[in-house]
């Protein structure tokens, strides 16, 4: 249902007022909008501005290229500010502008602020970041990923660090306050159990306040902790620590641990895929991991990534900062081709997945939901300088 749903309603948009017959006859078609949702200011802003940039190149492109349907295709931009209400208030202006459909936005909470709106006006919503594997069955039909879920990428670090690492002990560190944070070091510390390990301590901090004196027992030493359920921290002998924080939090908890004088390998999701957080794993000693969509210019790149950062960087003059500009680009493309092509392609089979995944069109990162242990493996970046 969801597969035919989505290619009615882009078919729809895509080729109004009787079809591509009539479009090849109109000197001046109407453009195809598309609602771009993207928080360029606050705490998401590092991953959102720069994925931003990857759908607009996905436009210029296209446009170049002819449009779709002898159409041009035009972003209608919105900043949410990383505040849910803005968001939410930006999903019902794109819906009564009637656009073809919607991408955009990096977290969970976000997303569920945006993608009700655009279910209950018909409109399709393609996320390119937001992670949570429960998003499709908690928005139906109207809402796909278009980027891993966060089950798939904390099943990928838990198998890095129990075969990589040699890591059979784990400290938790998340953030109480978000969706995405919750979610993922919770298939986090499943995942590390079930390759044998054990996790040692659990223990949550709200956004913007980590103290690590009270979250984490010195080392050899002994403190009391604000956990999970106010539990007391004990004494940290853990070799690997996970720490699940969002953008802002990420670099100044991987500073703190350090300075506190933990030596441990840290590992983390995609939010650490941000400028703060690498130059924070570099002077620090490096040690720390994560695991993301793509990794630009820090590991081995694919032809397909190759050519896009090429095509990056003759548009903006630099190369892709993180994955998040291939996520944007892939859901520009992910609509444009549904929108042609009028039919979604084969949906991926796991029994890891809540519900289909859109697949990336263009391939700047591999197919959601696949757990091949090479693949997988290949996905966990370490910055060790």
């Amino acid at each position: 249902m969801a597969a035919a749903t989505v290619a009615a309603a882009l078919a729809a948009g895509l080729a109004a007022c009787g079809g591509a017959q009539v479009v090849i006859q109109q000197k001046n078609p109407e453009p195809i909008h598309i609602g771009a949702i993207y928080n360029l200011t606050g705490a998401q802003a590092t991953l959102d501005g720069p994925s931003l940039d990857g759908a607009r190149l996905a436009v210029d492109r296209i446009n170049a290229a002819g449009g779709l349907l002898g159409r041009r295709v035009e972003l209608l931009e919105r900043d949410g500010q990383t505040d849910p209400a803005l968001v939410r208030s930006d999903a019902e202006s794109l819906a009564a502008l009637k656009v073809t459909a919607i991408i955009g936005l990096s977290d969970t909470d976000q997303v569920l602020a945006a993608a009700p709106v655009a279910a209950r006006a018909g409109i399709p919503f393609v996320t390119r970041g937001a992670t949570s594997p429960l998003l499709p069955a908690q928005v139906p039909d109207w809402l796909f990923l278009a980027c891993f879920g966060d089950n798939v990428r904390a099943a990928a670090g838990a198998e890095y660090a129990a075969d990589w690492l040699g890591a059979r002990t784990a400290a938790i560190l998340f953030d109480k306050d978000m969706d995405y944070t919750r979610l993922l070091q919770r298939y986090f510390g499943q995942s590390f159990s079930a390759q044998g390990g054990t996790v040692v301590l659990r223990a949550g901090f709200h956004t913007g306040k980590h103290d690590i004196a009270k979250l984490l027992a010195p080392p050899g030493g002994q403190s009391g902790g604000e956990g999970d359920g106010g539990e007391s921290a004990l004494p940290l002998r853990a070799q690997l620590l996970f720490v699940a924080a969002g953008p802002d939090d990420a670099g100044p908890l991987a500073r703190k641990l350090r300075a506190a004088g933990y030596r441990q390998p840290i590992m983390g999701g995609d939010s650490y895929d941000n400028p703060q957080l690498i130059e924070a794993a570099r002077e620090t000693g490096g040690g720390v991991y994560f695991t993301t969509h793509a990794a630009f210019g820090l590991a081995h790149s694919t032809i397909a990534m190759r050519k896009f950062t090429t095509w990056y960087r003759s548009a903006y003059g630099r190369p892709p900062e993180n994955a998040f500009p291939g996520l944007g680009f892939d859901a520009i493309n992910l609509v444009a081709n549904q929108g042609v092509v009028g039919s979604i392609p084969t949906w991926p089979t796991t029994s890891r997945c809540s519900r289909p995944v859109l697949h990336p069109s263009f391939g700047c990162h591999v197919r959601p939901c696949r757990r091949d242990a090479d693949e997988t493996r290949a996905r966990v970046y370490g910055l060790i300088q």
